[in-house]
């Protein structure tokens, strides 16, 4: 499958369209398909399959799902295929807009650029961390999801977990080009230790082939948790050591 194919599925999620078109469903994705209120289909903004050049970025940060905010100039149902595979892969920069600045802000609705967003900035200390050089967002990392839909504090994302890694996890990490794959916060952990087999008590797993390259998975606190949530701070010298050479 393609990178193409595979943004488009997501993007277009049957699962999000049917809870849309049937809001009296007892679907698992209903939660959060709804939780953007009562809006048409065209208005629907997309599940985000991931954000970043996803097939090269040597690190991949994996978290439970993306916030939303009703003032981003983000994609909607109506946008074309064109316009939202520009803005996810080249969200970072490259693109046909300059979709998000130093990796941080975001383009508004109206022209103007957000406040830098919290997450972003933390996950771009991470990278930096790994790397010990400067980053280029969107190049040296990707970000993705377990739960592709948007909601504010993680609404629905329970409920739609199983459903949402069992028809994207695998085969998004299969086409992504990261030999590091940094689980973000609670939710992603479990998902991916279920997925994986992975003991909760360690902080670094060994090698897992996934499709034609291994990948090690290193477990952090969500960046907004109340806790460490450094390399430094949450693993051991020898297994940040580890991942920095697989990275090199």
């Amino acid at each position: 499958m393609s990178i193409r194919t595979l943004l488009n599925e997501i993007v277009h999620c049957p699962h999000a369209r049917f809870c849309l078109q049937n809001p009296d469903t007892e679907h698992p994705c209903r939660e959060i398909v709804l939780s953007q209120g009562s809006i048409n289909l065209d208005q629907y903004q997309v599940p985000e399959p991931w954000s970043g050049k996803i097939e090269q970025a040597p690190i991949l940060f994996l978290s439970s799902n993306p916030s939303i905010s009703f003032s981003e100039d983000y994609p909607i149902c109506s946008w074309s295929d064109d316009d939202v595979d520009d803005y996810f892969n080249y969200r970072f920069g490259g693109g046909r807009k300059e979709w998000i600045v130093n990796g941080k802000k975001s383009l508004q609705k109206d022209g103007t650029y957000s406040s830098s967003v919290n997450f972003w900035a933390a996950i771009r200390q991470r990278a930096m961390e790994l790397l010990r050089r400067d980053v280029h967002p969107g190049t040296d990392y990707a970000l993705t999801e377990i739960v592709h839909c948007k909601s504010c504090e993680e609404i629905g994302v329970k409920q739609a977990q199983n459903k949402c890694v069992e028809a994207y996890l695998l085969r998004i990490l299969e086409l992504a080009g990261a030999k590091v794959v940094v689980v973000l916060g609670s939710p992603a952990r479990k998902a991916i230790q279920s997925q994986f087999n992975i003991s909760a008590e360690i902080s670094v797993s060994e090698p897992i082939m996934i499709g034609s390259r291994e990948r090690f998975f290193a477990f952090l606190p969500h960046p907004n948790a109340f806790a460490p949530k450094s390399f430094a701070k949450c693993f051991q010298e020898h297994e940040l050591e580890k991942l920095r050479a697989f990275l090199h």
